[in-house]
């Protein structure tokens, strides 16, 4: 039902070396957005790697490390993409304050 009423999710839109400069900041958040309808503003980290790794332009066993090295998972798992979007558009991480 929810692929009738959606286009369908570009997975490479993502990866940082193919986003800098490619797509705004709201964007790519709100790909991430599609995969999360509670809103809580995170995934578990084994959706994504299924996601990531199953889908269009599939990451490798290598980026999938290299990126929750870069971004790692908090204790129960989930990844925060908010902060994730924000350093693929801009190179830095977001002030937490």
């Amino acid at each position: 039902m929810l692929s009738k009423c959606l286009p369908p999710i570009d997975f490479f839109l993502i990866r940082g070396d193919l986003c800098v400069g490619a797509d705004p900041e709201e964007t790519i958040l709100n790909t991430f957005k599609v995969l999360d309808p509670e809103g809580k503003g995170v995934l578990r980290k084994d959706s994504v790697t299924e996601m990531l790794t199953t889908q269009a332009d599939r990451f490798s066993p290598e980026e999938m490390e290299q990126m929750f090295a870069a971004f790692p998972p908090d204790v129960a798992g989930n990844l925060h993409y908010k902060n994730l979007v924000h350093i693929i558009t801009h190179g830095e991480e977001k002030d937490q304050e």
